[in-house]
């Protein structure tokens, strides 16, 4: 099978948890990705949902993502548009001073082909921790390691994918500062491999991400 190489930036991401009742938060977060070696805006992925916190560990959502994609035609760069539904499971927890994470969402994407759009469902994976390795006892303020892996498996139409059943996988390590309970800072590392249907696609990512839970 081929493999290609692509070296990316991911130059900024935000992540904004707006807790509305001690039951209901709003989710929200916005993604800006550059083209290969920084060259242009390539991808922006906007997302919202509303979640109901079961309890202090468990909470489900439902929301929707618009994701567009700048890529290169013949003469001009051409806009690709997705709309996502997705519905959600999330799982967190201290062990004692780590963070731990837990999410399953199942995704409804509407990919715009030729005027027409494309359906297909797949379902994601994801597992983090947030390790301290300078900071207070609560971890209410200081320095900490992030680690954490995605998966992505077709579950509806693959033919309209990559006609694979496993889509792609992202593995990430960062070194973080929580300023207060607030807000976190990260910088990291990702290894995004995804699958295509002539060979899988390797790109190494650099990601600045800032966290608010208002």
């Amino acid at each position: 099978m081929a493999l290609t190489k692509q070296q990316k930036i991911k130059p900024g991401i935000s992540f904004l948890t707006q807790e509305v009742s001690k039951k209901w938060n709003v989710l929200a977060d916005a993604q800006v990705r550059s083209s290969n070696k920084v060259k242009r805006i390539e991808t922006l992925l906007l997302r919202t949902g509303l979640s109901y916190n079961i309890n202090e560990a468990h909470s489900v959502a439902f929301g929707y993502a618009h994701k567009g994609d700048w890529q290169e035609g013949l003469s001009k760069l051409q806009y690709l548009v997705e709309h996502r539904i997705y519905q959600q499971y999330l799982y967190s927890q201290n062990l004692k001073r780590t963070e731990l994470t837990v999410c399953f969402r199942l995704e409804q994407c509407f990919i715009k082909e030729n005027d027409a759009f494309d359906f297909s469902q797949r379902f994601r994976t994801f597992l983090s921790f947030q390790i301290p390795i300078l900071a207070d006892k609560e971890f209410s303020k200081g320095l900490y390691t992030a680690l954490q892996n995605e998966s992505f498996i077709n579950v509806q139409h693959k033919e309209r994918v990559n006609n694979l059943f496993f889509d792609q996988n992202r593995a990430y390590a960062a070194m973080g500062y929580r300023w207060n309970k607030k807000i976190d800072t990260e910088i990291g590392y990702f290894n995004w491999q995804q699958k295509e249907s002539d060979g899988t696609t390797v790109s190494n990512v650099l990601q600045l991400t800032f966290t608010t839970t208002l």
